[in-house]
């Protein structure tokens, strides 16, 4: 019997001196390892880096239409409308430069490249035929300026929400008559963006996944006239971009 109790002492003396050594950590609580090693790295330094990656679907959010009658080679005097029916996939690269103004509040300036593609459909008004599907390849540099608030951070789980500014460069802007583009779209343009996302916090690095939508703020729609189509340019008043997208990134 005094056997069996000194080996019980020496057992629980022998388990306390353990968790003294190995604290317990709850599943609730943050990683103790790596992870929460980069939860310290991001709250000790104010700036971070990092890329995105991201697929878009490209539109016009508005389209006006003049009204006015023009003259088609062969089909003589009518009034045009056009539409974008058909969304194509575009995508997106960036690079991520992130301060942290406050706790929760961070600057963001997200410069990248973006590709992306519409369609514009030409209509007769009195029949409603098809007169014209246009294809405008779009290529943009972009530098969106952001304001991210992001929730407090549970485990490995941290949502945020987002808005801003980016001012787009069309690399692709003018007409051209090989690919049978006879619209011309002002080399800038400026957007509003608003969005949420998700961050995952990993050992070296935490990922994000966002949902984002870019308004564009003014008339994209350039003066210059295709010489032998006036007709389309002449049936449009003012169009504006409009673009929604997913994107994922990693950062430090």
């Amino acid at each position: 019997m005094f056997a069996t109790f000194i080996l019980c002492v020496c057992r629980s003396n022998a388990q306390i001196w353990w968790e003294k050594r190995t604290p317990h950590t709850s599943i609730w609580e943050y990683p103790r390892s790596n992870s929460m090693n980069l939860l310290d790295r991001e709250y000790s330094r104010n700036i971070h880096f990092g890329f995105a990656l991201g697929v878009n679907a490209f539109d016009f959010s508005q389209i006006q239409n003049s009204g006015n009658t023009v003259f088609m080679p062969g089909q003589g005097n009518l009034i045009l409308y056009a539409d974008l029916i058909h969304l194509k996939p575009g995508f997106s690269i960036n690079a991520i430069a992130d301060y942290r103004l406050v706790t929760n509040l961070d600057i963001r300036f997200i410069p990248g490249i973006f590709f992306g593609q519409r369609q514009l459909d030409f209509y007769r008004r009195d029949t409603k035929g098809l007169v014209k599907s246009m294809p405008i390849a779009s290529n943009y540099l972009e530098f969106p300026v952001i304001l991210k608030y992001s929730a407090d951070r549970f485990t490995n789980f941290r949502p945020y929400v987002f808005t801003g500014l980016n001012t787009r460069i069309n690399l692709s802007n003018t007409i051209n008559m090989d690919s049978e583009r006879y619209i011309e779209l002002k080399k800038l343009e400026p957007f509003a963006e608003i969005g949420l996302g998700f961050n995952f916090y990993f050992d070296y690095f935490r990922m994000g996944i966002e949902f984002k939508l870019s308004t564009g703020l003014l008339n994209c729609l350039g003066n210059t006239e295709a010489i032998g189509n006036e007709a389309y340019r002449r049936s449009l008043k003012s169009i504006r971009s409009n673009t929604t997208g997913l994107t994922v990134s990693f950062e430090l």
